[in-house]
């Protein structure tokens, strides 16, 4: 596999190619009357305007777009005020039957900290090179956040894990959404804050 940088989505898209096309003109997690959006989503509305996004600061990857630190212009957009919870995500998948990356990859990393003593011993090996704190962990998934023996039903409304691009891709297209863009994603999050 190739080096790419961390949060760089992919273009390629084999079975989700569809999950892609026509979403580009869409407002991030809009709702457009097809009844599956959770109603409990608040959204956003974010004021058009000007804003600096990314850093002149040491911890910037040029590569993954964090720097330098330059004006941006966006117009309005709304955006939701949080991310897809396990609840909504498992909605969607009883509904279309989607399987995601990890679940047919078979593993997903796991931050170490999230890790029992004994998971950590056994997963040392696995260590991402140059970031020890991720973990390749077998059966890890969206349904199963640290590997076998977990599980998600007491973590109904906390933000879904072990999701790819492709799968947050797939989910936007089955709600009628897309995902933000960068500069959309960044303004949102600075609540309003420059620099």
């Amino acid at each position: 596999m190739g080096r790419t940088s961390c949060c760089t989505p992919t273009t390629s898209g084999g079975d989700h190619q569809s999950a892609r096309a026509g979403l580009a003109d869409r407002a991030p997690f809009e709702r457009h009357g097809n009844g599956h959006v959770d109603a409990t989503i608040d959204w956003c509305q974010i004021p058009a305007g000007r804003f600096t996004m990314g850093t002149d600061g040491d911890e910037a990857v040029a590569g993954d777009g964090e720097g330098p630190a330059r004006a941006v212009a966006l117009d309005s957009f709304t955006i939701a005020a949080s991310t897809v919870t396990n609840a909504q995500f498992a909605a969607f998948v009883r509904a279309s039957g989607y399987i995601t990356d990890a679940e047919r990859v078979g593993s997903s990393y796991v931050f170490v900290l999230q890790l029992d003593d004994e998971q950590r011993a056994a997963t040392r090996a696995s260590a991402v090179v140059g970031l020890p704190w991720w973990r390749r962990v077998d059966h890890a998934c969206w349904q199963r956040p640290e590997g076998s023996g977990s599980q998600i039903r007491t973590r109904p409304d906390l933000p879904v894990v072990h999701v790819s691009w492709n799968d947050a891709q797939a989910w936007c297209a089955w709600a009628g959404t897309r995902l933000p863009s960068e500069a959309q994603w960044e303004r949102a999050a600075r609540g309003g804050l420059d620099g």
